[in-house]
Order: structure tokens, then C-alpha cells, then sequence
């Protein structure tokens, strides 16, 4: 990581670069600093310098092809694909929410049902018997109309009895819904990201990187955004939400018949037996803050002040 500090000088930061800052001071080492120079990218030309042995290592992750000589890992991590929050739900889509397509048929069934039975046991209009059965459903004033015999008198009931239940379960249902939101299925899976309209964005190494990958679907990488590191870094640092991005794990490479390998893994578990590492974590962090990838909130609307002992003071003065 690199960035531009408050006094505009260009400072490199972050726990990998203070991991080899150590080790390099302490065996009397040369820091060189290479800047992208070429289309291909960064790792590219730490690949052919290390195979060239122009310089002695590189921290990169290791790449199956090259023949290249690795330390242990510095930091165990899973791949992982961050994925955005489950958006919400389109707010017509509410009033369908509450009963499932299971009920909704039930309800339907219940209209016509009532409707044939009014129909059934006093034939008049047909449209009439309609309306009455759905605002009994409903729980809504419906036209008047004469019960005749016993057999409406208890069609009548059931239908006002089940209007009222239904009417308020759904009712119900629906305010608890809008009061706490409702967003789409969480993805939780590869193969559910196919069916989402986020797409991967990286550079072109790595998506033939992921090409031979088998946990990584094809169509999830044929379908990626292939952009430059800087476009990446801003997209990821502005928590761009229409994008997936992917975590890896670090390491270092090492030119071949180098006796720096043994002395850096000795190195690295030192530093992280004894804490050092997570030490350099933790300033790394600040550093992010300090970059502007991570930002602090603050709510405006809220006021501490510090806790005031002195009446404590003279409260036990006086005793």
C-alpha cells in the first residue's frame, strides 16, 4: 500500500512491506521499490526478475507455473469472494409478501367456494354472490342481501369469521414486514452468484488465474470485469456495491539456490510467536485510515464529555 500523507509525502505502508522492512534492516539488505512498467502489471515483472535473479525475492502469491522456490505462509487465508448485502426488496412487492402462493390459491378457493354455495342455495345474480363472498373474505361491508335459510345463514358466518382472521394475520404480517424490511436471498453459495447480476472485477492475470481454479465456476469468470489495479483499489476502497471482489493469502517467492529462505522462516515465526505480527496488523490498520481506503463515522448528533470527578472530590472532602 501507498499513499500520499497529510504532509505530501509519498509513504509505502502496511504489514507486508513492515515485515521485509525488518528483515532487510537487520541483514544489512537493499529495498528496491519497483513501479509498474509494463501493461501486463506489477507481477509480471517480479516474475521475470526473480527468474532473471536481478532481485532476490518478491511478496507475491506463489503461482503453480513458476519454478520458484516459496517460504512458508505468512498468513493463512481462505479464498474468499465478498459479495454485496442482500439488497431490498421492491415495495410493491410487499403486499404479495405476507402469505405465501399456497395461501393465496386457499384464499381464491375460499371465494369461490363461498360464492357456489350462496349461488347454490338461493340462485339470483351470480356477480352479487361473487362480491359478497370476497368482501366476507376481505372483512368489508358488501351489499345487502336476504338469508333465506339456515344453509346461508352458516355459509354467511364462516365466510365473515375466516375474512376476519385472514384480514388480520395479514394485516399483521405486513406492518412487522415494513417495519423491519425485507431484502432479496443472501447468497451463500458459487453457484447462486451465477444467478445475481454482480460481477467480478480484477485484472486480466488474475482471471486466467481463476481459469484454473476448479472451486471457481467458469461462467462466474468468463463473466468478470477485467480493469487496471488502480481502477480495483478504488472501486474496493469506495465499498462499491456492484461489484464482487476476491481476498487471497500472502506469501513470498524467492529466487532459486538462495540462502535467504530458512533465515526468512525462521524470521517470520519469530515475529509471530512473539506478537510482532499482529503489531504490524494493527498499525497497518491505521495506516488504511490514514490512506483514505478506511473512514471512521461519526454521528454528529451525539456529544460525550469526559467524566467529571471534581463533586466526587468534594463530596469526600466533606466527609
Amino acid at each position: 500500500m501507498n499513499y500520499v500523507n497529510r504532509k505530501g509525502e509519498h509513504v509505502h505502508a502496511g504489514y507486508m512491506y513492515a515485515v521485509m522492512l525488518e528483515f532487510i534492516r537487520r541483514h544489512n539488505g537493499t529495498l528496491k521499490i519497483l513501479t509498474q512498467t509494463d501493461k501486463l502489471g506489477i507481477v509480471h515483472v517480479a516474475e521475470v526478475m526473480i527468474a532473471a535473479k536481478q532481485i532476490d525475492f518478491a511478496c507475491y502469491p506463489k503461482e503453480p507455473k513458476w519454478n520458484l522456490s516459496g517460504t512458508a505462509p505468512l498468513f493463512l487465508l481462505k479464498d474468499y469472494i465478498a459479495v454485496p448485502h442482500a439488497q431490498p426488496i421492491a415495495s410493491y412487492w410487499y403486499f404479495a409478501q405476507p402469505f405465501t402462493w399456497t395461501t393465496w390459491l386457499a384464499v381464491i378457493a375460499s371465494v369461490i367456494y363461498g360464492m357456489l354455495m350462496l349461488f347454490g342455495s338461493h340462485r339470483s345474480e351470480f356477480g352479487l354472490h361473487f362480491l359478497s363472498s370476497w368482501c366476507h373474505l376481505l372483512y368489508l361491508p358488501h351489499p345487502r342481501s336476504t338469508i333465506r335459510n339456515w344453509q346461508q345463514c352458516v355459509i354467511q358466518i364462516i365466510l365473515i369469521l375466516s375474512g376476519f382472521i385472514l384480514t388480520n394475520t395479514y394485516l399483521t404480517m405486513l406492518s412487522s414486514m415494513l417495519t423491519s424490511g425485507l431484502f432479496e436471498p443472501q447468497v451463500n453459495t458459487l453457484q447462486e452468484l451465477l444467478h445475481t447480476p454482480y460481477r467480478l472485477i480484477t485484472s486480466a492475470y488474475y482471471v486466467q488465474y481463476f481459469k484454473n481454479a476448479s472451486s471457481v465456476p467458469d461462467e462466474l469468470v468468463d463473466n468478470a470485469y477485467i480493469a487496471s489495479t488502480e481502477e480495483i483499489d478504488r472501486v474496493r476502497a469506495g465499498l462499491n456495491t456492484s461489484f464482487l471482489y476476491i481476498a487471497y493469502g500472502d506469501r513470498m517467492d524467492f529466487a532459486s539456490s538462495l540462502p535467504y529462505l530458512n533465515m526468512l522462516n525462521t524470521y517470520l515465526q519469530r515475529i509471530y510467536d512473539s506478537g510482532i505480527f499482529m503489531k504490524m496488523m494493527r498499525d497497518s490498520s491505521r495506516d488504511t485510515i490514514d490512506s483514505g481506503i478506511h473512514k471512521l463515522f461519526r454521528d454528529d448528533g451525539f456529544e460525550s464529555t469526559n467524566y467529571d470527578i471534581s463533586t466526587s472530590l468534594l463530596t469526600d472532602g466533606d466527609y
